[in-house]
């Protein structure tokens, strides 16, 4: 009869097994997250403060931005405009004047198509050629991605945090896009859909600055006083994450990385899912 002999584990390695055990236990959200095939954008942020995240996605249009910023102005509020790079680069003194009055500028994309649908090199593609773009029209650093549609899946949300970029969604729709009247605007946000789900504390609201959305222009002024009555700060949202304790959902709570030139990830790590189209 053989007879088998089981050694005992070595002070190395059980040092070694103690150390990654810890490792797990303190990133757990997202090793959790990619193996269980889970990445998901910022849907809003968990945050001490009464802050509210104000966004505008452009993709095109002549008549709806400037009136925007003209309430924004009045009105005293900065906010995060979103802009594909054909619309910027054909809009530079509208792009400048955002930088000049305060706003914070992000990427909504260099060709308005549903990301996921490309390969991770023509994902970076995309992604890059805005964000060179974007840097030289405005100074600033660009770091945040709203998808074109709001369409993702984990190749996108990968590719993106390689290249440095957060990809935010949004908590509130106002569903202006669909032209609703600037009466249905105001109550999406302010009450939500559905009713009692309105926008609060952490809550990114998605409102268009594109002539897709002409009824913004009545209902923006309305939703920012009564916002405000309510004791709600509205601010771009690179201020509401840096107030944040932590993001949601939890698969979002991605650590952010620096730029490199490695090569993307070529497989599609889970699902494609997709928020309801926005037309931007």
């Amino acid at each position: 009869m053989r007879i088998i002999t089981i050694k005992r584990p070595t002070l190395r390695n059980t040092m070694l097994i103690a150390i990654l055990l810890l490792v797990f236990l303190a990133y757990r959200e997202n090793v959790v997250s990619v193996f269980s095939g889970k990445l998901k954008p910022i849907y809003s942020a968990e945050v001490t403060t009464n802050e509210v995240a104000l966004t505008f996605d452009i993709s095109w249009g002549e008549n709806t931005p400037e009136p925007i910023l003209n309430i924004l102005r009045e009105k005293g509020i900065k906010a995060t405009f979103l802009l594909s790079s054909p619309w910027a680069s054909k809009h530079e003194d509208l792009v400048k004047r955002m930088v000049a009055d305060g706003h914070e500028i992000a990427s909504h994309g260099n060709r308005h198509v549903d990301l996921n649908t490309l390969g991770p090199g023509e994902i970076e593609k995309e992604i890059m050629t805005a964000h060179e773009v974007l840097e030289q029209l405005t100074g600033q650093k660009i770091s945040l991605l709203r998808p074109p549609n709001g369409a993702y899946d984990n190749k996108l949300i990968s590719v993106s945090h390689k290249l440095g970029y957060k990809v935010i969604q949004w908590s509130v729709d106002s569903l202006d896009w669909k032209r609703p009247g600037p009466e249905a605007v105001i109550s999406n946000v302010l009450n939500g859909i559905p009713k009692g789900h309105g926008a609060g504390p952490g809550d990114i609201i998605l409102f268009h600055a594109s002539d897709s959305a002409p009824d913004t222009i009545q209902a923006l002024p309305v939703v920012i006083d009564r916002l405000k009555e309510k004791g709600y700060e509205l601010v771009p949202v690179g201020k509401l994450l840096e107030s944040a304790t932590k993001t949601w959902p939890p698969e979002s709570n991605l650590e952010p990385l620096e730029k490199d030139n490695t090569q993307p990830p070529s497989e599609n790590q889970g699902p494609s899912e997709q928020m309801q189209p926005a037309a931007s």
